[in-house]
């Protein structure tokens, strides 16, 4: 699964989710040249996913691509079906 997140003037993004335990430092993305897209390829098992990107270490940001849950915490979780 690719997952990506345009994130002008960001210096590091990462995608924390319930595939990692939530970990904002286990899956960095990497950025495309010098631009603000920013990627990440990972092999996922099939069922529901809970994911959100963090951008610079302290902004979670849900993917503007992907259908969100609230996390009970006053935060969106982007969810992917697999």
């Amino acid at each position: 699964m690719r997952f990506v997140l345009v994130a002008p003037g960001a210096q590091h993004v990462s995608l924390a989710g319930t595939f990692n335990h939530w970990d904002p430092r286990a899956t960095p993305l990497v950025r495309s040249g010098a631009g603000d897209l920013w990627t990440a390829t990972l092999s996922l098992p099939p069922g529901q996913h809970q994911y959100a990107f963090v951008v610079d270490g302290t902004r979670w940001v849900p993917d503007p691509t992907a259908p969100a849950v609230d996390d009970g915490f006053g935060r969106r979780n982007s969810v992917l079906t697999l």
